[in-house]
């Protein structure tokens, strides 16, 4: 499947990205949204996290101590699902990590982490983005979905 960064993705699916900056972003103090992750035997996991966005990309921190970073090494796919909004609006993308291992890419993503719980040496994922769905209500029983899958 292929994948794009966040910034491709915004300029492929800015409707969609738009949706999701509003509900993944705050910048004093993040959101939370679930990213799911596939544990040995292709279990599924989910765990929460606060995604933390730059100019270029969409990132997670994790703990290097929780299970999602020895998940996310062994099997890169994810999926991530924000809180619902106002109005029950959805957001959810899935695709492919990338570890960041750069230093000028992971200071900047140290820059940009509105919250302050977290380890400087902690390992940092890219989300890399192959599909994206909205939903909204604009009536009870008849949501509206858009979809998005990179080509």
């Amino acid at each position: 499947m292929p994948v794009l960064s966040w910034s491709d993705f915004r300029r492929a699916a800015p409707e969609i990205a738009g949706v999701g900056r509003r509900l993944l972003h705050h910048p004093e103090h993040g959101e939370v949204a679930i990213l799911a992750t596939t544990a040995r035997g292709d279990a599924p996991r989910v765990a929460p996290v606060c995604p933390v966005f730059t100019d270029q990309g969409m990132y997670v921190l994790a703990s290097a101590a929780t299970p999602k970073v020895a998940q996310l090494r062994r099997d890169p796919r994810y999926a991530l699902h924000a809180q619902v909004g106002a109005d029950d609006l959805e957001f959810q993308v899935s695709g492919r990590v990338r570890v960041v291992d750069s230093t000028a890419e992971r200071s900047e993503v140290l820059a940009a982490v509105p919250f302050e719980s977290f380890d400087r040496e902690d390992p940092i994922f890219e989300l890399l983005i192959g599909r994206a769905l909205t939903v909204t209500w604009p009536s009870p029983g008849q949501p509206v979905k858009l979809r998005w899958v990179a080509a």
